[in-house]
């Protein structure tokens, strides 16, 4: 079996035109507690874009764990891929973050994958000898995968923070909710169970997927002229999450009009429902 190149999965990046809005939806379904990053001129430094400097990356920011994984709005404000992905894609799903191995390095390189965004955060001085910085860095992986890969640099200094209490005495990570607001007692969804991914040839993706560390795939199902699909398990630090490979054979399917519009991507996420919202008319209608 090919060497892993991640040890978990942790994050979901979510790019969205107003993050008011969207996290006002969120709150609808019970998710939450919410936090911020609050990006200024010292919590994010040394941007990149596609290779080239620039002179501040900027974004808004909601997140919000749901089993293990956290979940983060990001609205585009200067210098983003997100921003791209917004114009091109529309609002959505663009980058999952894994925590990398070395061998992650090395597959970029083979596959000719590049760095298309790079930043620090934090950037805080505790003491003289004790300087808190993140090295974020986003890599193009969706030709191969459906999605880009979001990691950060595996450093000593890195490891050896206490989350979330440095990252909140830096200043630049906030707490908004306590988690005894009244939408955050019912919560509608309880953990993610699987992530749907829309692409061209299933064949071809899976090889992709497997250079990656990712597998062992389940057999390919076929439902005869529908679709061809394949699954694999992938862990996080609360409950394992499916991801299903999907290539649409009917050209008049959902999932060929994604593909046809977008491109290959994350189609959709399927949540194990609150059993108290086990019914669409009472999801529907509830009261918040």
């Amino acid at each position: 079996m090919t060497e892993k190149c991640f040890t978990r999965m942790g994050q979901i990046g979510i790019a969205v035109r107003d993050i008011n809005r969207a996290g006002a939806v969120c709150k609808k379904y019970g998710m939450g507690p919410m936090r911020s990053f609050i990006s200024t001129e010292k919590s994010v430094q040394n941007g990149e874009l596609y290779g080239k400097k620039v002179d501040s990356i900027r974004f808004g920011t909601l997140m919000y764990e749901i089993d293990g994984v956290t979940f983060e709005l990001l609205q585009p404000l200067e210098n983003t891929v997100w921003s791209e992905f917004i114009e091109n894609q529309g609002e959505g799903v663009c980058d999952i973050m894994f925590t990398p191995t070395k061998r992650y390095y090395e597959v970029l390189k083979e596959r000719g994958i590049e760095e298309i965004m790079k930043f620090s955060l934090y950037n805080h001085k505790f003491s003289e000898d004790d300087i808190f910085t993140q090295v974020m860095r986003m890599h193009d992986t969706r030709k191969d995968l459906g999605f880009n890969i979001f990691t950060w640099d595996q450093t000593e200094e890195t490891k050896k923070r206490v989350y979330p209490r440095d990252h909140m005495a830096t200043g630049a990570y906030v707490q908004l909710e306590d988690g005894a607001e009244p939408h955050l007692q019912k919560p509608m969804y309880l953990r993610m169970e699987k992530i749907l991914v829309v692409v061209e040839n299933l064949t071809e993706t899976m090889e992709a997927y497997e250079a990656y560390g990712f597998g062992p795939f389940t057999e390919i199902e076929e439902r005869e002229g529908l679709y061809r699909k394949a699954c694999f398990t992938q862990n996080t630090d609360g409950s394992d999450v499916v991801f299903e490979i999907i290539q649409p054979l009917d050209a008049e399917s959902g999932y060929s009009r994604f593909l046809a519009k977008y491109g290959r991507g994350v189609y959709n996420i399927l949540f194990e429902q609150n059993p108290e919202y086990n019914n669409v008319i009472q999801t529907m209608t509830q009261e918040v």
